[in-house]
């Protein structure tokens, strides 16, 4: 084995962006002195996580960049946080191999080249602290301002499928619509984007449809909670969202292609949305694009953390050749443009993934970085 770029050492870095938000990340260095960034930010772990996370990466020290070290260790739980921890590496990986290979990571993933930068879309949710319907609306103008075309915003809160056809799930629904009609009125102009992180039954979900019509809704974003059973619901459903004009949207933590596919053999999603964090691998987001493709179903990169899985995603979106518009947490935070060298480009709603090779990014002042954000 040659002794170049041999992983020398990893590196966590967790950046607290407010008291809901920690984007955690991964850094792997060689001994010839590069660096690999990954992205593992996820919600609601346990204090255990980045213990497993730094654990799981010894593996890879004094090897050369490869998954394959890791796959039956990371796989062997299986479930979200496991996969997590894979995709980080992976990505971590992948971006020493680009940089190796002298290739920005796009090409090194076998993108033609770019002929148009790529779209995004705002997520407002997360900037929007106060929830009544008039800081929707004063996001949602603020971001089409900033000259994004399309707007996603996750109106329903407090609600869940447990409560949701009760009267006090009515209500909920109802505080959630008003939001919906309030951002819709701040930008008629704008596509208006609707996720319901899985909060809804069938029949709340039905139920609603004509009003998401009425607003002029054009995407409905995980609607019920992802599960076998679902399905022909989310089926029936589809049917009914395509008829008036709205595409139905999910799978924003689903890992393999063997999760995905019962969903589209039972043609229950116009769009799946992968995530670089959670999906098992850069590669794997690419084979499942092109099945999903194959079988008439577009993909959308989800991404509502940091500027390292926003990079990620747009290379990616690039080699899949996706015109599909790609998700950007807008306005949570300004440490986005401050943590990595050089800042994320965004330019009229629109970025281009980097030139350089490698990932085109890195985190030179991490330690301190995490220092000031969290341990302060």
């Amino acid at each position: 084995m040659t002794s170049e770029n041999l992983i020398s050492d990893i590196s966590l870095f967790d950046v607290k962006i407010n008291s809901q938000t920690t984007w955690r990340h991964v850094q792997l260095t060689t001994n010839e002195g590069l660096t690999g960034l990954g992205e593992a930010t996820l919600h609601d772990t346990g204090p255990e996580f980045p213990e497993r996370l730094l654990e799981t990466g010894q593996s890879l020290k004094q090897k050369q960049p490869d998954i394959r070290v890791l796959d039956p260790l990371c796989l062997q739980e299986g479930g979200l946080a496991c996969r997590t921890i894979l995709s980080a590496y992976d990505q971590a990986i992948c971006d020493l191999k680009a940089q190796i290979a002298g290739q920005p990571l796009h090409a090194f993933l076998g993108a033609k080249p770019l002929d148009a930068s790529l779209s995004l879309y705002a997520n407002i949710n997360r900037a929007t602290g106060s929830r009544n319907p008039e800081n929707f609306a004063d996001n949602a103008r603020c971001a089409a301002d900033n000259g994004f075309q399309a707007i996603k915003i996750a109106p329903f809160d407090g609600l869940d499928p447990t409560i949701c056809d009760t009267e006090k799930g009515r209500d909920l629904i109802d505080a959630g619509i008003a939001r919906i009609k309030a951002t819709r009125k701040a930008v008629p102009d704008r596509e208006l984007m609707v996720d319901c992180h899985w909060r809804l039954t069938p029949k709340a979900a039905f139920t609603i449809l004509p009003e998401l019509q009425d607003a002029g809704v054009t995407w409905f974003e995980c609607p019920l909670p992802e599960n076998a059973e679902a399905i022909p619901d989310l089926r029936l459903l589809r049917q009914d969202a395509n008829r008036r004009g709205i595409r139905l949207c999910g799978l924003e933590t689903a890992g393999t292609w063997t999760d995905i596919a019962p969903f589209i053999e039972g043609e229950t999603y116009d769009l799946i949305m992968p995530d670089v964090k959670h999906a098992c691998g850069l590669q794997n987001i690419l084979d499942i694009g092109s099945k999903a493709k194959n079988l008439g179903v577009g993909i959308s990169l989800h991404n509502p953390t940091g500027p390292v899985a926003h990079l990620f995603s747009a290379h990616v979106m690039a080699a899949l050749g996706s015109r599909e518009r790609m998700e950007i947490q807008w306005n949570e935070s300004p440490i986005f443009f401050d943590l990595i060298d050089p800042a994320p480009v965004i330019t009229t709603g629109t970025c281009r993934p980097t030139d350089t090779p490698g990932l085109g990014a890195v985190m030179p002042n991490g330690a301190e970085y995490r220092r000031h954000h969290v341990d302060s």
